[in-house]
């Protein structure tokens, strides 16, 4: 072999290690190398729209990722399962992980906003006299309780100058507030998509129905248990490449990660403008508010036995997100306490 031959096939070895060096910087997995499994749960809903597009585009697969999603009908079930330790990871509302510090679960983390924005409605039946928000008094309304909708009712209710204790709250599962609303068990109903079109098929013309969130987002967030998020920081960086990856597509392909999300929560694409929602990996000061402010309304209504709102900043984990993309986090982070 001449030297200008074997010049060349060291150069092109030289470039095959610094393009694999690369790759496996960048978080491209081996081929070889098995995947990594996570339990993650969460609800049948367009904010759970970024592990619908993770999952379906192969972006949990091309990080060495095997994701099973768990759906559940409630954020409180998959917080049920993640304190059991049946799933690894949860999506629940930021209203969620209030009430679980509040109950003193300390070792829960949240590792990024996935989704915020406007699901909720209020839907009341007419017959009942309901025809303005004022009408709400003395009436029962159905949610699930121990859920956002609490709060979101609340807030609603505050800005009709309505107190909460004039009203009568009832415990409804989310899959049964259209028949409830419909039997006649509730007046009126708190709830959010895919269920609020069951109620449109019963009810049709025979209810109102006014947004609920007036302006307050919902923060759709990812929680973990802070051993499993120490024991696995590459699989979580894996993860967070993989949710960036889904938000990209979102951005960079609206209409078909709409068809996609929409087809896997069984979402009429007519009314994706009417619930708007905004897809992202983050954490920030919109969600450090949002999660003082829920636990300053039910220290206000009892509740919760605590009197002080807690140092959310400690139920934070930035770590992943932080490694993988640091100006995805929009928060000064001191040095953080362990929680009390």
């Amino acid at each position: 072999m001449d030297k200008k031959k074997r010049l060349a096939l060291l150069a092109s070895a030289a470039l095959l290690i610094v393009i694999t060096s690369y790759l496996w910087q960048a978080g491209f997995p081996s081929r070889s190398a098995p995947l990594e499994k996570i339990a993650l749960g969460s609800i049948p809903a367009r904010i759970s729209g970024p592990l619908y597009i993770a999952e379906e585009q192969g972006y949990f697969k091309a990080q060495g990722l095997d994701v099973t999603l768990v759906t559940n009908a409630s954020s409180p079930e998959s917080m049920r399962d993640l304190k059991d330790g049946r799933i690894d990871l949860a999506c629940c509302g930021a209203f969620n992980l209030v009430q679980d510090v509040f109950s003193g679960n300390s070792d829960l983390r949240c590792l990024a906003v996935l989704c915020n924005g406007q699901i909720m409605d209020l839907i009341a039946r007419r017959d009942k006299g309901i025809s303005r928000p004022e009408d709400l008094r003395g009436k029962t309304i159905g949610l699930p309780v121990k859920t956002a909708a609490q709060y979101i009712l609340g807030r609603f209710l505050t800005l009709h100058l309505i107190p909460l204790q004039e009203v009568k709250v009832v415990d409804v599962k989310p899959v049964d507030l259209a028949e409830a609303l419909a039997t006649g068990k509730a007046d009126a109903i708190l709830t959010w998509e895919p269920y609020i079109f069951e109620v449109g098929k019963k009810m049709g013309n025979t209810v109102v129905t006014w947004p609920a969130q007036g302006g307050q987002d919902i923060f759709w967030i990812l929680v973990g248990r802070a051993e499993y998020l120490q024991r696995n920081p590459g699989a979580l960086e894996k993860l967070m490449r993989s949710l960036m990856q889904a938000a990209a597509f979102v951005k960079e392909q609206p209409e078909k990660a709409r068809t996609i999300i929409c087809r896997r929560s069984k979402f009429p694409l007519a009314e994706c403008d009417r619930y708007p929602l905004q897809y992202g990996v983050f954490l920030d000061l919109g969600l450090l508010l949002a999660l003082e402010d829920e636990a300053a309304w039910m220290i206000k209504n009892r509740l919760t036995d605590r009197t002080e709102i807690p140092n959310f900043l400690d139920y934070l984990e930035p770590g992943p997100l932080l490694r993988v993309n640091p100006k995805s986090v929009r928060l000064v982070l001191p040095g953080k306490a362990t929680p009390k």
